[in-house]
């Protein structure tokens, strides 16, 4: 197994991991359902390990992908600037996800506050790693995204299929 495997089967898990995550700890703090808050408090800690994951391997799966003759070096750097900017909320998130799980089994009185922080900063990874999954998406998924290999890049000629 290589770091582009590893990439591959941990990449979705920043997107989903918050999303379902974030859903689930706002339905515990709406409900005060405390195995929903606990639940996605959890999502919440995947995702961040699940990002961190994709971080590092993402740079030898770079390395790999612009090898390939159908990849654009373009395609790729937009992919990698929008999981940069994933990645410095997907490591907080963890962080203050583990913090809050802590804090509400010590029944802090800054639980709530916390909760919601995190329950915020869920949301902005969701945005963020839905950007970054859609620029991934372009990088391979030609079938999705059309092909944009040759996009822009210099000598490139711009052909289209019949």
């Amino acid at each position: 197994m290589n770091a582009t495997y590893v990439h591959l089967l941990v990449n979705h898990l920043p997107l989903f991991g918050a999303l379902f995550g974030t859903v689930a700890l706002v339905w515990g703090l709406l409900k005060h359902n405390a195995g929903m808050k606990t639940a996605g408090l959890i999502f919440l800690i995947s995702a961040s390990v699940g990002g961190w994951m994709a971080h590092i391997s993402g740079e030898q799966a770079e390395h790999f992908a612009e090898e390939l003759p159908t990849v654009s070096r373009r395609t790729v750097h937009k992919h990698e600037e929008a999981a940069e900017t994933t990645h410095l909320f997907v490591v907080p998130l963890g962080v203050l996800a583990i913090l809050a799980l802590y804090l509400d089994k010590k029944g802090s009185r800054w639980t709530p506050l916390t909760l919601w922080a995190v329950t915020a900063l869920g949301a902005a990874t969701c945005v963020t790693a839905g950007i970054a999954a859609e620029t991934g998406g372009h990088i391979i998924h030609t079938e999705v995204h059309g092909s944009d290999s040759d996009a822009g890049e210099p000598g490139a000629s711009e052909t289209h299929g019949d």
